[in-house]
């Protein structure tokens, strides 16, 4: 990538850069509140109208703003609440345990769980549960997971942290995990297995009960990433689709992690991981009776933590409801259903990787760049997301997606996209700098230097900004 190009993704990093004040140090005097709300109003109003249009793909799950201010409201009761202290806050025992309740419920659980920050989270946590108890029953002392190429790159992240090797299995031709590639990956230093619903990739679900069923032939558990599909497969299910086991009526998933801040509409952060049985959840706590500052006891990596999540995160549900989860899962699977069909139908050009439900992920189906594609539909105000290994690209239907019309408009913006793609074959698309560059030890040493650069500048203050 060029000096250019780096500048121009790390520069989009500071739209604010030169019409607001950088404040470096703890301004002398106190801001005036109303001069803070007017300024956080601005840039959040301005923020919210891309993704209020409807061609945003995924991150905006709910896009209600009512929603959103009625689960403000909640939130504000809460915010300083902090629930490490229970005593203090005993309802955060009843919200907690009651959002548990409610997703094990729906994924025919047993009720036994835990509310996390996110999917992250979930994930990671699932891993360290998994290697404690593999370490205290079995004496493994150099543990590995085996995942399909597609199992989401968290998990990567918290074996990156916990020394756990991480063991990637191929794609069948369908884009699925590939079960017998995987049963070559364990041995007796694994602890588990790994398989999405829907993974985040190409929105398809693997073969959960062929997986499990190979986690139980070698008595290991096997975690579904559920964090995706978790609050929309129950009701698509519900609503007759054709959405194959993959929750705890499969025998040998023994967790799950669904995120509540996606399709369950609650606020950001919000998680839950469950587990078939209270064993393999109590391999997560941490408990420390020798400590000067007291007994010492918390359920996962987190310790203080905001009421403010957990009380909103319970009224999303509430207020939600049935009824509301299935005519907003009705809008989203009929949405992405137009879309997809669409491009099978309509755009020769590209192909629709799967048989997916909520998330369309298509490729070129010869030659065609396909970020040449997304370069096109950026300039149109449509911002999908970019996939690699293969190139291709994903549109998460959501809530905003199933305004009318917006189907229809994407298609025939797509269509545009395909030719705009064409008519510049060769010419370096914009959107893949850094996409392709990879899968060699010099091209991914080069990303990581690109990716660790952006990182940087997403923490420092805008170079030109003008000081307070």
């Amino acid at each position: 990538m060029s000096d250019d190009g780096l500048g121009q993704i790390i520069g989009d990093l500071y739209p604010y850069g030169k019409t607001t004040k950088a404040y470096r140090r703890v301004p002398a005097e106190p801001v005036e509140r109303a001069a803070i709300l007017a300024e956080i109003a601005d840039m959040a109003h301005t923020e919210d109208a891309r993704g209020d249009k409807g061609t945003v793909s995924g991150s905006l799950y709910c896009g209600d703003h009512d929603h959103y201010h009625f689960l403000g409201e909640v939130f504000d009761l809460y915010s300083h609440a902090n629930v490490l202290q229970r005593d203090m806050y005993p309802s955060a025992t009843k919200f907690e345990g009651e959002i548990i309740a409610m997703t094990s419920d729906l994924l025919h659980g047993t009720g036994v769980g835990v509310v996390t920050s996110g999917g992250s989270e979930s994930l990671i946590t699932a891993l360290y549960s998994y290697r404690e108890q593999a370490r205290e029953a079995r004496g493994v002392t150099r543990p590995n997971v085996v995942m399909p190429v597609t199992a989401h790159v968290a998990l990567d992240k918290g074996a990156h942290w916990m020394g756990i090797e991480m063991r990637h299995a191929p794609l069948t031709d369908g884009y699925l995990a590939d079960v017998a590639a995987m049963a070559g990956l364990i041995d007796d230093q694994t602890i588990a297995l790994v398989g999405s619903a829907a993974n985040y990739a190409h929105g398809l679900i693997d073969p959960i009960e062929e997986i499990a069923a190979l986690a139980t032939s070698h008595g290991i558990g096997m975690h579904v990433d559920g964090c995706l599909g978790g609050w929309l497969l129950p009701w698509a299910e519900r609503l007759g689709y054709d959405v194959p086991l993959w929750d705890f009526r499969v025998p040998g998933v023994t967790s799950i992690s669904a995120d509540t801040h996606k399709y369950g509409y609650a606020l950001k952060g919000s998680s839950v991981l469950l587990y078939r049985d209270k064993d393999l959840r109590k391999r997560q706590y941490f408990a420390f009776p020798d400590w000067p500052g007291g007994l010492y006891l918390s359920p996962g990596f987190a310790g203080s933590r905001s009421g403010g999540i957990i009380a909103s995160t319970w009224a999303a549900l509430l207020a939600t409801g049935e009824s509301g989860y299935l005519a907003t899962a009705d809008g989203i699977l009929r949405t992405a259903a137009t879309v997809r069909d669409g491009i099978r139908a309509g755009v020769p050009e590209l192909e629709v990787i799967g048989d997916p439900l909520f998330l369309v992920a298509f490729k070129a189906a010869g030659d065609l760049d396909i970020y040449l594609v997304n370069d096109a539909l950026i300039a149109q105000g449509w911002r999908l997301n970019p996939l690699q290994l293969p190139p291709a690209l994903h549109f998460c239907f959501t809530r905003p997606n199933t305004a009318p019309g917006v189907a229809d408009a994407f298609l025939e913006t797509l269509r545009g996209a395909v030719a705009y793609a064409t008519q510049h074959k060769g010419e370096p698309a914009k959107s893949g700098a850094v996409y392709g560059f990879g899968g060699t030890p010099q091209g991914n040493a080069m990303v990581k230097s690109v990716m660790a650069s952006v990182l940087d500048a997403m923490h420092e203050v805008a170079p030109d900004a003008p000081a307070s």
